[in-house]
């Protein structure tokens, strides 16, 4: 479990006529709070969800996978110092013919409702997948996931994570949420490089990188922290660079939830500088799942330090002569409501721009004759 005993404790559990009935107590003192509004804290929407599936968890006697989450209704503000003591009132669930589970349920105390939703769930039985790992260890590679306060999903991520493999880099940058504490209850069992403060994606980037090369792995598939990306397409990038080594592999998004307005803007504005940049074509390279060859790329680091880093290190690739192959993976978006994101929409895009306008002036002066120049020595090749 994620937070059970931890962020909330479960006081009572009744089966009812139509499901069953469960009250617990909120922990206004856990660290989650402390970088939600802290001296008037908020129940963040991420958290309200992981609890809702721990709570079915605890009423099936069975570990569930959370593939989505439909009818989302926040109604009204979860402020633990106010309202510690609440109720969770769970419908019968319904199971489809693959074993997943639709359960719907309310979040309440006595006289108001605070949240209703719907989860969907598939069955979890936790188990490893040592062939997978043997597989990784031939071809040197980890997996590296930069993470900032997302302590409600991290935990998560890891424990599904550590069942395809045990190489695992997790670069805490610079968080002031319960993240130390997650990590620390899996020390031995994951890589820590942490620092103070905060220095953005980039950074935590060029640290994980680092720190791979100095533990002798020839390449590092990326992971985001806050549970977009499903640990399971691993195989999927494993499956692939044994068939194309030496590539750049960049996920190319399913999404399991409506992709929000702004991502796919943003994903089409940086598809097309992509292409003016490189000559190349991508579907999609704004996903941060993605398989980094670091033998091939050899010490190259991103020189931009938070989330146009990865823009940057696709460019530079290409321009290097390695080639960039899409991968279908699976994301899931939360709602709204309970996304948490630390992209800042005005600051971000301004340093996208100009990043931008950077690379295009290098892309006439360096990238476009070195890539002109690699062509023709090719052709020369092959006479």
């Amino acid at each position: 479990m994620l937070l059970k005993d931890h962020f909330y404790t479960i006081k009572s559990q009744t089966e009812t006529e139509t499901g069953w009935k469960c009250g617990l107590s909120l922990n206004a003192s856990h660290p989650i709070y402390q970088a939600h509004f802290p001296g008037h804290p908020v129940t963040p929407g991420v958290c309200i969800v992981q609890l809702a599936k721990e709570i079915v968890s605890v009423c099936y006697a069975k570990s569930f996978f959370l593939c989505g989450v439909r009818n989302v209704k926040f109604l009204r503000i979860i402020d633990p110092l106010e309202r510690q003591e609440l109720f969770v009132h769970l419908l019968a669930g319904r199971t489809d013919e693959q074993g997943g589970l639709t359960v719907p349920l309310s979040i309440r105390n006595e006289t108001a409702v605070f949240a209703s939703l719907t989860l969907l769930l598939k069955p979890d039985g936790g188990e490893e997948h040592p062939a997978l790992q043997a597989r990784m260890e031939q071809l040197r590679l980890c997996v590296i996931i930069p993470t900032y306060n997302n302590g409600g999903t991290l935990a998560e991520v890891l424990r599904r994570t550590l069942q395809y493999t045990r190489s695992v880099i997790v670069v805490n940058d610079g968080a002031t949420d319960c993240t130390a504490s997650e990590l620390e209850r899996l020390a031995g069992k994951i890589d820590v490089v942490s620092y103070a403060p905060n220095k953005g994606k980039g950074y935590a980037l060029k640290r994980g990188f680092e720190r791979a090369r100095e533990l002798g792995y020839e390449a590092a598939i990326t992971l985001d922290s806050d549970g977009q990306h499903d640990a399971a397409d691993l195989e999927a990038f494993v499956r692939e660079a044994e068939i194309h080594p030496g590539c750049l592999l960049a996920g190319q998004r399913m999404t399991k939830g409506r992709m929000p307005a702004g991502n796919s803007f943003a994903n089409q504005f940086s598809n097309f500088w992509y292409t003016v940049h490189t000559g190349c074509k991508l579907p999609d390279t704004q996903n941060g799942f993605r398989l980094y060859p670091l033998a091939a790329m050899k010490h190259m680091r991103p020189c931009s330090t938070r989330y146009e880093a990865e823009v940057e290190l696709l460019v530079r690739t290409a321009w290097k002569g390695i080639p960039a192959l899409p991968v279908p993976v699976h994301v899931y978006y939360a709602p709204e409501s309970e996304r948490v994101t630390h992209f800042r929409p005005g600051k971000d895009f301004v340093r996208i721009s100009v990043l931008n306008t950077v690379l295009t002036l290098l892309a006439v002066c360096y990238g476009y004759p070195r890539l002109l120049c690699r062509k023709l020595f090719s052709i020369k090749q092959k006479r």
